[in-house]
């Protein structure tokens, strides 16, 4: 009686064991498949709409502006279109009527919008205002994947101060339930590109 005890209380502490082992391993497998970057570049960052900038003048006074949904600052009774320069260009832009001012520095990167490019039905540019965002979410306010989407190799180009990180998302595997890691939480300016499945 005491030996088949024994016997079922190991066989449950290797049935639990087990399971815990297992467990393990899908987390570490979750942990592993967690997206990183495939490439990085620099490239000079240029103002964008909403981004909150500082111009500083010769005399170290501040003043702090937010640019507008047309793109531009407006400094003293003069309008300045800023969007697409970067910091330097826009010094110089504003140099032109004002030699005073010493620098034009980004307080806050502002775009407050995702797009959604290549093989979905819709190709947007959707706003983030209604809260958190995933890849998924995007992809389904673009009404989804083309049947031609290769969803195995999904692109996610991040830019951040001048740094651009590329990513590679196998979202195949993400809605088959699978490394739930690989669906994003997406940050403002973001662009997804879903590719073509040429085979």
């Amino acid at each position: 009686m005491m030996k088949a005890m024994r016997f079922k209380v190991l066989a449950l502490l290797v049935f639990l064991w087990a399971v815990n082992a297992g467990a393990l391993s899908a987390a570490e497998n979750e942990v592993q498949s967690a997206p990183v970057p495939v490439s990085r570049a620099t490239v000079p960052y240029v103002i964008g709409i909403l981004d909150r900038i500082a111009v500083t003048h010769a005399d170290e006074s501040v003043d702090n502006l937010q640019v507008s949904q047309e793109g531009t600052i407006t400094l003293g009774d003069k309008n300045y279109q800023v969007k697409g320069l970067t910091p330097a260009e826009a010094v110089k832009l504003v140099r032109r009527h004002d030699a005073h001012v010493s620098s034009v520095h980004i307080e806050e990167y502002r775009q407050p919008k995702v797009a959604v490019l290549g093989e979905v039905f819709h190709q947007i540019y959707t706003e983030m205002n209604d809260g958190p965002m995933r890849v998924l979410d995007a992809i389904a306010s673009a009404n989804g994947f083309t049947p031609l989407a290769n969803t195995r190799r999904v692109k996610l180009m991040r830019e951040n101060a001048g740094e651009v990180e590329i990513y590679e998302l196998d979202l195949r595997r993400v809605v088959k339930g699978e490394l739930s890691s690989q669906n994003i939480l997406l940050k403002p300016g973001d662009v997804i590109t879903v590719p073509r499945n040429f085979l």
